[in-house]
């Protein structure tokens, strides 16, 4: 097994560290975090070392990295991160869940996360990107670098996604658009036009009624009649 370090302590990153410790062939050994967001010497039974002591406790011809952020400031924080760790020296591993169904090797890639996803023939995916369960990603679609697709989005074919773009759970798009750079696609919004630089999109609300007494059950199945 090769060493891996974690780069984030939080959600994400701890979610990500179980994927790698259960489903991969990476020895996670530690995790880093910035010295500023450190409060202990360490995470989850691991050591939690400053990234900026990490080169001397763990250099770089010993482990790799995984930069584990979430999509903070539109992956602004995780891009930062990932920029940082490949300035220092560190190669990156990347994540395919066994579970991810293609019908070739999926295109990607450094310091990539792919969860239970189904890709279609000729999709190709950037570096710091995360790709979280259930999602579809159609023929020939790209994804750009520092992406982070929420769970159950629905990317259709021939789309063009720019870097640092973020789809929110089941968010989808048409065939053959353009998802600009830094595009925030908010959860259940459909996209049918290319967007511009730094828009974000927004489905519309649900309409809310209020339930008046009696009417709780009105989404019960009636009964089949017998005869």
């Amino acid at each position: 097994m090769a060493n891996l370090i974690i780069f984030g302590t939080g959600v994400m990153g701890d979610l990500i560290a179980e994927h790698f410790i259960y489903q991969s062939e990476w020895d996670v050994v530690a995790y880093t975090a910035d010295a500023d967001h450190i409060e202990a010497d360490t995470h989850n039974g691991f050591p939690l070392v400053p990234f900026e002591d990490i080169e001397t406790k763990y250099p770089p011809a010993n482990a790799a990295m995984f930069v584990a952020l979430s999509y903070g400031k539109a992956n602004a924080n995780r891009r930062s991160a990932f920029l940082r760790a490949k300035a220092a020296g560190y190669a990156f591993a990347n994540f395919i869940s066994p579970h991810a169904r293609s019908l070739k090797p999926i295109v990607h890639g450094e310091n990539v996360f792919i969860n239970e996803s189904t890709f279609q023939p000729n999709a190709a995916v950037g570096s710091n990107v995360i790709i979280w369960s259930n999602n579809v990603i159609g023929h020939d679609a790209i994804i750009g670098d520092h992406c982070f697709i929420s769970s159950g989005a629905v990317i259709s074919g021939g789309v063009r996604v720019g870097e640092s773009c973020f789809f929110g759970v089941n968010s989808s798009c048409r065939e053959n658009i353009e998802i600009a750079e830094g595009s925030v696609i908010g959860a259940g919004a459909a996209v049918l036009r290319n967007t511009k630089p730094h828009q974000l999109l927004i489905a519309p609300e649900p309409k809310t009624l209020q339930l008046k007494p009696g009417q709780e059950d009105f989404l019960v199945r009636p009964t089949r009649p017998t005869n």
